[in-house]
């Protein structure tokens, strides 16, 4: 019984360990995800934009972002209308931009509902459902057990998913975060040697094993 409880112990101290090294550099990764997000938001927006002669759908959203800079409630709002009023594909960067901002002011769990909503609209494209996926996983790391990440990380990992090494690193970073350092230290280290991975990718394994192995 005692054996029991030292072991229970000792693996809510390594969890909380890697939750507060999740804490300190897991701005570095978010950045990552949303210079991506940033990317595809761009990608979307001139598609659509080329696609329809209304622009006013795009003129709201590029206000509304502006206005994040110095009011996110009013923000907030305006992007929650957006996505439940605009075009398809400014709907999309409503949505996005919605749950990276609601992330932003701490709430996590509405961030997390609105990337899911986009992962179950049967509507879009499967790289951006995929896209909402990694999206909700990245700002919910810390509140997902392992069961949940593994179930939402798991389809994307197929070697012909655009978003196949994203999801890799994801997993090493919750193998990390539920205290399964040996098995975080593997899988960082087989992106690190993958050469076909992405180099950013590939760099940030390789530094997350240094870090790790010196804890």
């Amino acid at each position: 019984m005692s054996d029991d409880l030292f072991r229970e112990i000792d693996e809510e101290v390594r969890q909380d360990k890697y939750r507060h090294l999740w804490k300190k550099y897991g701005v570095y990764f978010v950045s990552v995800f949303v210079i991506v997000m940033l990317i595809t938001v761009g990608i979307v927006y001139w598609r659509d934009m080329q696609k329809s002669a209304l622009e006013s759908n795009g003129e709201e959203l590029l206000a509304a972002i502006a206005i994040g800079e110095v009011n996110e409630k009013e923000a907030l709002e305006k992007f929650t209308l957006l996505s439940n009023e605009s075009k398809e594909g400014y709907r999309l960067l409503a949505k996005l931009r919605e749950g990276a901002l609601l992330s932003k002011i701490g709430e996590k769990a509405k961030s997390i509902q609105v990337f899911d909503s986009i992962t179950q609209d049967m509507e879009q494209d499967q790289i951006y459902r995929d896209l909402a996926t990694i999206l909700a996983v990245s700002h919910g790391m810390t509140s997902m057990d392992q069961k949940e990440l593994k179930d939402r990380l798991s389809p994307l990992l197929a070697a012909d998913n655009p978003w196949h090494y994203t999801a890799k690193e994801l997993m090493a970073i919750s193998l990390m975060i539920s205290g399964d350092k040996a098995g975080s230290i593997n899988s960082f280290q087989s992106l690190s040697d993958d050469k076909d991975a992405p180099e950013g990718i590939r760099a940030r394994s390789t530094e997350m094993i240094s870090i790790l192995s010196n804890k």
